[in-house]
């Protein structure tokens, strides 16, 4: 019984250590991130938007085919270091906040790869 405890605590002790560090991925700015969040929102298998107000950056919607279907928000505040996706999501039944962020971050890379190259210097597309 002790043998087995000590293999257990060995194990909780030295994953960590083989675990892949997470890349620190660069600030994004509000105005990058908002058209990614609405473009998210505009799948319609996913989403139903009630409400969006552009000048403040925030949107209520409703998760499609949520067990327990409930107005949620999502909001953008900009701060120093980025911008900060706040998400108010009532239980849905599933983890449906992770897959809005997840959603929101493969449209985020989408969106930045179509966008033409600016010069960093002059900040002027090549």
């Amino acid at each position: 019984m002790c043998r087995s405890l000590l293999l257990v605590l060995l194990f909780a002790v030295t994953l960590p250590a083989l675990a892949k560090p997470r890349k620190e991925e660069p600030p994004v700015r509000c105005s990058d991130l908002w058209p990614a969040v609405t473009w998210t929102l505009a799948d319609t298998r996913n989403y139903t938007v009630v409400a969006t107000n552009h000048e403040e950056m925030r949107a209520n919607f409703i998760v499609v085919g949520a067990i327990f279907p409930a107005t949620n928000l999502v909001q953008l505040k900009p701060r120093e270091s980025g911008c900060d996706l706040k998400i108010r999501m009532g239980f849905t039944g599933n983890d449906d906040e992770g897959a809005f962020r997840n959603r929101v971050s493969r449209a985020l890379k989408k969106l930045s790869a179509a966008r033409p190259a600016t010069h960093p210097e002059t900040g002027q597309a090549q």
